[in-house]
């Protein structure tokens, strides 16, 4: 029932969607998790109790099952309503309660301190400490930071630099190091587009 309202509430024009109480307008980043593990960023446009539309920078077919975890760490799954271009309408599984759906829309103080949506990958990389590179695995990547595989020792506050699959090396500190797992802090974060353009490229 839901899935056909939020397609209809989607398709109409612009000015008949601004009179509707029952959406409201986003642009927040979230992470979209699709089948067989696959991990992207979104950017969420608009919202309702029973749906959102988005946009994305990968392939997606109408049918297809998502979650969507926004910035507060909540996760909405439902289907893939429609599919055109760079965007996407998806109907809620269950819809959400007016109250919740409002609390994820929440740009307050408390929401922009958290980090950014953290995708799982599995890539090579490159580590510069200095005039020293190593190669380390990467397990996940945000706008902000970069988890590594790093089996010696690294020092929390030392500047080095990462090299991600064609990028060039973005300047970084080290935050943490536990084990044979480090993050990095980039110094000069992601944007959301030049984020979209480099995710894209590795995905085709």
């Amino acid at each position: 029932m839901f899935f056909s309202k939020l397609r209809a509430a989607v398709e109409e024009p612009v000015h008949e969607r601004r009179r509707s109480i029952r959406h409201t307008a986003v642009m927040q980043i979230a992470k979209i998790s699709f089948g067989l593990g696959r991990e992207e960023l979104c950017l969420v446009r608009d919202i309702s109790p029973e749906g959102l539309k988005a946009e994305i920078y990968v392939p997606a077919e109408s049918g297809e099952h998502v979650e969507i975890e926004v910035r507060t760490g909540h996760k909405l799954s439902g289907h893939i309503a429609w599919a055109k271009a760079d965007q996407i309408g998806v109907a809620f599984d269950e819809p959400m309660p007016m109250a919740a759906m409002l609390a994820h829309c929440s740009f307050d103080e408390r929401v922009a301190t958290l980090r950014p949506p953290r995708l799982n990958v599995a890539m090579n990389g490159l580590l510069k400490l200095g005039t020293e590179e190593k190669a380390v695995r990467i397990g996940n990547v945000s706008q902000a930071g970069v988890q590594i595989r790093a089996d010696d020792p690294l020092h929390p506050g030392a500047p080095c630099a990462i090299a991600l699959p064609g990028l060039h090396p973005r300047a970084a500190t080290i935050r943490w190091w536990r084990g044979d797992q480090a993050g990095l802090l980039l110094s000069d974060p992601f944007d959301y587009t030049e984020f979209a353009e480099w995710r894209a490229l590795v995905a085709a």
